[in-house]
């Protein structure tokens, strides 16, 4: 490999970088707003619209910390 290509796959892990950072707070948000609709639901005592949106809530955080923690190395 050359020196060139070496610096284009160092950029694009960068880039790659950014933007898994982009969607983990991207499921952060949703799970806020998920988790914000379903104690509202609850509040309203919509039971099924409140289970729905703390499942989808659970779901896009346990999503968001899965992105985040780092993978094995293959053996």
């Amino acid at each position: 490999m050359g020196r060139a290509t070496l610096t284009l796959m160092a950029d694009n892990r960068a880039f790659l970088g950014k933007v898994a950072n982009a969607v983990n707070v991207i499921l952060f948000v949703a799970a806020c707003t998920a988790f914000t609709l379903g104690l509202y639901a609850l509040g309203d005592r919509r039971d099924l619209q409140a289970l729905y949106w703390l499942i989808v809530g659970g779901l896009s955080l346990k999503a968001a910390t899965d992105m985040l923690r780092p993978r094995s190395q293959a053996r």
